[in-house]
Formats: C-alpha cells, sequence, structure tokens
C-alpha cells in the first residue's frame, strides 16, 4: 500500500506542471521602472569608480555629513561602496522614486541584520520597517511609508509614491517587464554604454532646475557620458517644433562658447571648439562634448569648482 500511495503521488506529481519558478531580477534594472516615470538616471559604480574622475569625486561624497554618515553605515556592515555594481534611479509624477541598486552581498541575511540593529540605535531602538516573506522576496515597509525589496544577494529595490505597486508588480513577475513607455523615444536615442546616463521628460520645474538657456525651449533630454579617457559626453533635447529646435540649437551652440571662453578666462588648455559638435535633425538637437584626460586633470587643479558648479550643460 505504501508504495502504490508512492506511485499515486509522483504520478501525480509528473502530471501536474511544476509551479512556476520565481522571476529573476531583470539584467536591465530600468525595466523595472513603472509607465508613468518622468526621468531614470543609470550609473555603472563600478566603471565610474576605475576612471580619473571617478577616484577623485566618490571619496570627495563623505566631506557632506550625511552622506558620510550613511556611507560610514554601510561600511560598517560591509556594504562599502566600492563593492557596488549598479544604480538605477527614477522619478515620476508627485513623490513617486524608485532606487534599484546592485552591489556585492547588498541583499545578504547577514547585512539585511546588521543595517536593522544600526539604524534601530539610531532611532531610539525603533524598528526601521516591518518585514514581510513573499513567495519570491523579502519586502521591507519603512516607517515614512516606503518600500523596498530584497531581489536576491545582490539587489535590493526600494520605492515610494504611486511607484509602490507597479515596482512591486514587475519584481513578482505580475506585470510584464518593459522599459517605462513615457520615455520610450529617449531611451531609443540614448547610449547606455558609459558610466552615467539620463533620459528625462522635462516639465516646468525641472526646465527652472536646469543650467543653461536651452532648458527653457526643451521637451526631453538624453545625456550619456563615458569617461574611460577623458570625457565623452553625448546630449540630445528635443523642442515642440522645428523653429524651436532650430532656435534650441543656436542656444546650444552659444552655451559651447560661453564654456570655452570660461576655460581660455582661467587659462586651461583645450580644444573644446574644434572637437564639439552640434547637429539637428526635425525636433531634436544633438551635442557631442569631448574633453581629454590631460584637459580634465587641468580644469581640476585651474578651475576648481568655478566652471563646474556655473557651467551651462
Amino acid at each position: 500500500m505504501p508504495v502504490l500511495l508512492s506511485l499515486a503521488l509522483a504520478g501525480g506529481w509528473l502530471l501536474s506542471p511544476p509551479a512556476d519558478p520565481c522571476p529573476a531580477f531583470p539584467s536591465d534594472p530600468a525595466q523595472l521602472v513603472p509607465d508613468q516615470a518622468d526621468a531614470v538616471l543609470g550609473v555603472d559604480v563600478d566603471g565610474f569608480a576605475s576612471t580619473d574622475v571617478g577616484k577623485a569625486v566618490l571619496p570627495a561624497l563623505r566631506a557632506d555629513l550625511q552622506i558620510g554618515e550613511a556611507l560610514t553605515v554601510l561600511d560598517d556592515c560591509g556594504l562599502e561602496l566600492a563593492r557596488t555594481y549598479a544604480v538605477t534611479a527614477a522619478r515620476g509624477p508627485g513623490d513617486a522614486r524608485m532606487v534599484a541598486v546592485q552591489g556585492r552581498n547588498f541583499g545578504s541575511d547577514g547585512a539585511l541584520s546588521c543595517l536593522t540593529d544600526e539604524l534601530r540605535a539610531r532611532s531610539d531602538g525603533a524598528s526601521p520597517w516591518t518585514r514581510t516573506i513573499l513567495a519570491c522576496i523579502d519586502r521591507l515597509e519603512l516607517r515614512d511609508g516606503s518600500r523596498a525589496w530584497i531581489a536576491n544577494d545582490y539587489s535590493v529595490v526600494w520605492a515610494r509614491g504611486s511607484f509602490i505597486d507597479e515596482v512591486e508588480a514587475r519584481l513578482l513577475g505580475d506585470r510584464p517587464l518593459a522599459l517605462p513607455a513615457t520615455l520610450r523615444d529617449e531611451f531609443a536615442r540614448l547610449d547606455r554604454s558609459g558610466q552615467l546616463w539620463l533620459a528625462a521628460r522635462l516639465d516646468a520645474s525641472a526646465r527652472q532646475a536646469l543650467p543653461g538657456t536651452w532648458a527653457r525651449d526643451s521637451d526631453s533630454l538624453t545625456a550619456a557620458i563615458d569617461l574611460n579617457a577623458g570625457l565623452r559626453a553625448l546630449v540630445s533635447l528635443t523642442a515642440p517644433d522645428v523653429s524651436t529646435a532650430a532656435a534650441l540649437r543656436e542656444q546650444v551652440v552659444a552655451d559651447l562658447l560661453d564654456l570655452s571662453r570660461r576655460l581660455d578666462d582661467y587659462g586651461v588648455s583645450h580644444k573644446l571648439r574644434e572637437r564639439a559638435r552640434v547637429g539637428i535633425r526635425e525636433h531634436t538637437v544633438a551635442a557631442e562634448l569631448v574633453f581629454t584626460a590631460s584637459e580634465l586633470r587641468a580644469i581640476r587643479e585651474r578651475v576648481g569648482e568655478g566652471v563646474i558648479g556655473r557651467g551651462p550643460l
């Protein structure tokens, strides 16, 4: 009888399809960004940290008190910045935000327990989150109403506002993975092979926050920056019509010339005028900006915050 029962159970298992495996974390975290997003930023932290610019910028983050304290907490739990692979961040209407972080040990139980203890000690013993074990991932509901998910040992996703339900549905496989529909055109013309990239639709508040005269006439922006051998930036801007695009092109050219004059005033030897390119096609203006490694060093040494803080691009 036990043998017959075992065979019956085995036969039933063979006849019934096995349960669907947990969805794998996407190779492109931007596919987790909800459709209503208006901006997505990507940083290849590993790649950035290996460049001359990254080696100068990343240690300087600790000079900020809040950032420095956060990095100290991460260090104590074995989650150093140097262990981070990549970061993908997105924003949407209102307070909608999402950040996906991939790095060594980021989603491990040990790291999570350490962070819980560190944050509890800084919050008078209050637990920083409520943990729920879902079928495929751990969900952390934070005290501020935001939510985080431990996708695997090296992937953590955080969201707040209207992004929460959509991100969770994509992580669990209840919604198909896809780039945000609102930014489909921007992603189509964006090169994401460098260390930094941005795709954004520009509303009135975004236009006001951006430097440069070109911002007020732009509907959307993409930027791709490669720092492997100096700096190569590819920027595209869209305008509502052809005549506005033509005016936008002239504004970009004027801003590039202004930046070139500033570098001349600071005594930086450069070839910005010779290398910069600006083109236009229908409603889109594209610009390329190139600096060699030696030119970047000269800018850091002679200019410091002067150009960086006031530059048009």
